[in-house]
């Protein structure tokens, strides 16, 4: 197991330093290149001297390969993901105040899908072909069909413009932990994303488990005279949990992408609204270090699924192990 997980570390490593040079190389894409910077700070004294003299104190000059071993050293050893010229902010302290929040409300999200999908998808399973059944696949299919901020509005009419009324944004300005101290104010985004990933995950869910049924370690169970609880939840729920687990651990930076969305609807001060008002004012610096960062949490997450796959299905690090 150790050889599976560091075999995957060093993996996750190696693309990391693909991503950065990737980030890295973009800003000289850029109008004016890298010196584009030199003419946000100078601004009406940006003569081609200054310029120059701006480039030359910050290193512009420099070979590109020694410019970016010193934005590996500044990343890994001191955390500086670059400084935002036009907020004359390091990118770091930008999101250092808004990730916590978008992270607390994707994380919420992410546990009451997991706790309401999970289930709704095995015992969709077992009840398949049934009333039931057909009346979640649908529900599923038109809560995936809808974009997010047409569900968030529709949200917002029903529960904050109607009854029952419930406030319509999350309060602003506030530490991210007030999700706990004053819930109120979020429980239309959380529902609102919420809804989201049941539909999704909950039909993944129902086509794992359906398709373990049919096996034939799980006939001879039933044959052996095991029941259907004990055959579904022992026998089957636990080969059907290795997609799922690829799935989540890839669909929390996805659920991100979609605070985005959401933010923007109810008005909450988290990344999203941040990522789009960098992108809107070309604060090219604050978009790739937020880049950098939905970088590395999906490359986290690759890496915490693959090793709960080779928890969940030992057969996994086994096989890897022997090729």
């Amino acid at each position: 197991m150790l050889n599976y997980v560091l075999r995957r570390l060093v993996q996750s490593f190696v693309v990391l330093l693909i991503v950065m040079l990737i980030i890295f190389t973009l800003p000289y894409f850029e109008t004016n290149g890298i010196l584009a910077p030199a003419y946000i700070v100078l601004g009406t004294h940006a003569t081609p001297k200054a310029v120059h003299l701006w480039g030359v104190q910050n290193g512009m000059y420099h070979p590109y390969f020694v410019r970016f071993w010193n934005y590996l050293d500044q990343v890994f050893i001191h955390f500086n993901l670059g400084h935002s010229y036009k907020q004359n902010l390091s990118v770091w302290g930008i999101i250092s105040l808004y990730v916590p929040r978008t992270i607390w409300l994707a994380l919420t999200s992410l546990v009451l899908t997991v706790l309401i999908a999970l289930p709704l998808g095995i015992f969709q399973a077992s009840k398949r072909n049934t009333a039931f059944d057909y009346v979640a696949t649908s529900t599923a299919f038109v809560l995936y069909g809808i974009p997010a901020f047409l569900l968030g509005i529709l949200v917002l009419q029903f529960f904050s413009f109607g009854w029952p009324h419930l406030p319509a944004s999350p309060p602003g300005a506030v530490a991210p932990w007030a999700m706990f101290t004053d819930p109120l104010g979020f429980i239309l985004p959380v529902l609102t994303l919420t809804l989201l990933s049941i539909a999704f995950l909950s039909r993944f869910m129902r086509s794992a488990v359906l398709e373990v049924l049919v096996q034939d370690y799980v006939r001879t169970a039933k044959a052996k005279g095991c029941g259907r609880s004990r055959v579904l939840f022992r026998h089957a729920l636990r080969n059907a949990l290795g997609p799922i687990v690829i799935i989540l651990g890839l669909y929390f930076p996805g659920l991100l992408g979609g605070a985005v969305v959401i933010e923007s609807v109810f008005n909450y001060s988290g990344l999203g609204i941040q990522t789009i008002n960098a992108a809107s004012t070309l604060d090219i610096p604050t978009v790739l270090g937020i880049t950098l960062l939905v970088a590395i949490l999906t490359l986290l997450g690759n890496f915490l699924a693959d090793v709960m796959l080779g928890v969940v299905n030992p057969r996994i690090r086994i096989e890897r192990s022997g090729q």
